[in-house]
């Protein structure tokens, strides 16, 4: 027999696949939301209601897939997508929010899709949280509600919110004169560009080595391939746990 909670997650799967999400992704985040819900009544010794929770299904799929819905632009509006790395991101999200760029959503290659409409323009404010699953991204968003802050977008494991600089500003978040469209698109810090520079240099110098021949002796010592196969597995993970422990940290430039 078919539950109001199961009615509930079955009109919010239909909304997250037509908001464009994948469907592994869709049945990830039903079972993990599910879960999140069953957790809160065990613990709380009742019935939980997900509606309670997250609110209307239709809204809540449009805030996961990247934002409530918004008015469609005047013929006027500007758009730009740009991208930059974590340890530069929220302070250039507000830099560029005070400039009235609304980040719309996050594209599959990481790039803020943004908008500013001139006859309307608002200054923005964002912020950036951790979030591993689906289960913490809802979290995040219903304990950040109450303060106006909504979701545009989640990349790897971490999501970013937004809210009009008016809810802690007031009258002094009003812009009254617009800035050109900003000419970068892509906007790395020292850091990041220091590791691209050494990963460069480590490709360019397994290139050399192969060219002088080295590329003969690996072929007949396969242990040295698995060593440096290894190395490499070993460096990426520490790599991937570096920038995780950073995004915790909120590490900056």
């Amino acid at each position: 027999m078919m539950t109001a909670n199961d009615t509930y997650f079955d009109r919010l799967g239909a909304a997250l696949r037509a908001g464009g999400m994948p469907e592994a992704e869709v049945t990830a985040t039903v079972a993990d939301l599910t879960a999140y819900v069953t957790d809160g009544a065990v613990a709380e010794g009742g019935a939980a209601d997900p509606a309670e929770e997250f609110g209307a299904p239709e809204e809540f799929a449009a805030r996961l897939t990247g934002g409530a819905p918004v008015e469609e632009p005047s013929g006027g509006a500007e758009t730009w997508k740009w991208t930059t790395d974590i340890y530069n991101d929220r302070r250039l999200l507000n830099q560029y929010g005070d400039q009235g760029w609304e980040v719309e959503r996050i594209d599959r290659v990481g790039r803020y899709v943004c908008r500013r409409d001139p006859s309307a323009a608002l200054r923005w404010e964002y912020r950036r949280e951790p979030a591993n699953n689906a289960k913490e991204r809802a979290a995040r968003t219903a304990g950040l509600a109450p303060d106006a802050w909504e979701p545009c977008g989640h990349w790897a494991f971490y999501m970013y919110f937004k809210r009009p600089k008016a809810a802690s500003a007031g009258p002094a978040a009003e812009l009254d004169t617009l800035v050109p469209v900003p000419g970068e698109r892509v906007v790395f810090g020292k850091r990041l560009s220091r590791m691209l520079l050494l990963l460069g240099l480590s490709v360019l110098a397994l290139a050399v080595l192969y060219v002088c021949g080295y590329g003969n002796f690996v072929a007949e010592h396969p242990w040295v391939l698995a060593v440096m196969a290894a190395a490499g597995l070993v460096g990426g993970v520490a790599g991937w746990r570096g920038v995780k422990r950073d995004v915790t940290r909120n590490v900056e430039e």
